[in-house]
């Protein structure tokens, strides 16, 4: 491929990615349209960055990466969450993770083909898709989150429960993958009634919390900007793509008010 094609094909990508950043919030039929054609500029980018023998160039997609002018990688990653949740584009969503997942992180796109596949009640795809995340990506904390989250679409509640604990002891608190733990776990538990258990995990983190950040006042080795311990909420953290509206509508967040 050219130079000058492959800027040619920068400059439109950009433009592109520039229109969908302010999709209409309200209007959601003029929203799933425009999911549409996010796939189809997903599949053009796929298409683009394919060699003669079929297979894609990833030297060229880094060199798409690297110079496009918005965060064209952030787009890709979220695209398959967006078109199932919001548009309900399932397959198109599937396809897109399944085409990029062994360019760019693929521990992303396969952790969230096995939620998409879970929540559309493609029950062997996705305990299929699972399975072979967690063996390939034994040690990832997201893909066991992203398990658990597939799970709980499921309603396997019991798995769930253990991969997010599982994640939970793998990291330190104040991490930003504790808290999607947390904020996924907590509600869960409350949710199975399990209100003790739930409370017991919230102070035993809130108070990890504390003795992190007094470790940073005493170890000369950490140096840290000071930061007001966050105290941990009694009742749940950030609300999940899965749980109710905050708005009170009765749907679920992701199908509500988180566009």
């Amino acid at each position: 491929m050219d130079q000058i094609s492959v800027d040619k094909f920068i400059t439109v990508l950009d433009e592109a990615l520039k229109r969908f950043e302010r999709p209409g919030r309200r209007d959601r039929s003029g929203y799933k349209k425009t999911l549409e054609e996010q796939y189809l500029l997903a599949k053009r980018v796929y298409e683009f960055i394919l060699k003669a023998d079929g297979t894609p160039d990833k030297d060229l997609f880094d060199e798409i990466v690297q110079k496009a002018e918005f965060d064209f990688t952030g787009w890709l990653v979220g695209l398959p969450l967006s078109l199932n949740d919001h548009g309900g584009l399932i397959d198109e969503a599937v396809e897109v993770g399944s085409l990029f997942a062994e360019i760019h992180s693929p521990d992303n796109f396969l952790g969230d083909m096995g939620i998409i596949l879970a929540e559309a009640g493609r029950r062997e795809e996705a305990l299929k898709r699972i399975t072979e995340n967690l063996e390939r990506f034994d040690d990832d904390v997201w893909v066991m989150i992203k398990s658990g989250d597939a799970f709980c679409a499921l309603k396997e509640t019991e798995r769930a429960i253990e991969l997010y604990n599982r994640a939970y002891a793998l990291r330190d608190p104040l991490s930003y993958d504790r808290e999607g733990v947390l904020e996924r776990l907590i509600p869960l538990l409350r949710e199975l009634g399990r209100d003790e258990e739930a409370d017991s995990l919230a102070k035993r983190e809130e108070k990890a919390r504390e003795e992190e950040y007094k470790s940073f006042d005493t170890d000369p080795s950490v140096t840290k900007t000071p930061v007001e311990p966050k105290r941990m909420p009694a009742k749940s953290l950030k609300v999940g793509r899965n749980q109710p509206c905050p708005c009170g509508s009765g749907k679920k967040y992701k199908k509500c008010c988180w566009i």
